[in-house]
């Protein structure tokens, strides 16, 4: 558990990583075959579901896209290798992967977002790879401004603060992350995000619900926005 909340109760980043990754239904990257995966773990079977693979290039530019096409998936299964990532020739050293799992009404249901570079795995024993390797572009990444709306209520001595993120740039805003704050400038603790650490593509948005027991609330609070890339904003909460 330490890895997922540090002593002091402030959840980690690896919290909302293993909660997307265990999410019942998920799309899945292999960086080993560049094939996209389905994993049910419902014990009941799906049909005509569908995913959508996008690549981004550094930039914030779509160079590619898949859509595997209507499939079903049993109880408890697995469905590997749908389809393979074509990577064009040409891609920036780093670049980015969406997949979007959709239902048979076109909703989306499970998703997963990669970053991943041009770097070879070299063998065991070493820091080399796609997964590991290559990454030192991303400090030259742009930075960003994310347009943000909140609003909050109290509600069985807890306090809730709907938060909506949307990045209006045109580059990728990498590990963005809330956090409520006291007046010494401290995080409020225990608090509970329903996702933080995430990662959103130009025009992608997102909903956080963050939500705070009445009793440990002392004093004014402000919302932190910020990020790898994403320019640091603060605004006080009512």
């Amino acid at each position: 558990a330490s890895h997922l909340w540090d002593w002091s109760l402030e959840p980690n980043s690896s919290l909302y990583y293993t909660q997307h990754a265990l999410e019942p239904l998920h799309p899945q990257f292999d960086y080993a075959k560049n094939t996209v995966s389905v994993i049910n773990d419902y014990y009941q079977p799906f049909s005509n579901l569908n995913v959508i693979a996008e690549v981004y290039d550094m930039s914030g530019r779509k160079v590619w896209q898949h859509e595997s096409g209507k499939f079903n998936i049993g109880e408890d299964a697995v469905c590997n290798d749908l389809f393979k990532i074509d990577f064009p020739a040409g891609i920036t050293q780093v670049h980015y992967i969406k997949l979007r799992l959709l239902d048979d009404h076109g909703k989306q249901v499970g998703s997963s977002f990669y970053l991943r570079s041009k770097d070879k795995y070299e063998g065991k024993n070493t820091m080399t790879g796609p997964t590991t390797s290559g990454f030192q572009n991303l400090n030259e990444l742009p930075s960003v401004k994310l347009k943000t709306r909140m609003k909050t209520y109290v509600k069985d001595d807890r306090r809730y603060i709907e938060v909506d993120v949307k990045n209006n740039g045109s580059v990728v805003a990498l590990f963005t992350q809330l956090q409520v704050l006291g007046d010494d400038g401290k995080p409020v603790r225990p608090s509970f995000y329903t996702d933080n650490y995430f990662s959103l593509l130009p025009g992608e948005s997102k909903h956080v619900v963050i939500d705070t027991a009445v009793r440990d609330i002392h004093g004014s609070n402000s919302l932190v926005v910020k990020g790898w890339n994403v320019t640091r904003q603060s605004s006080k909460i009512d």
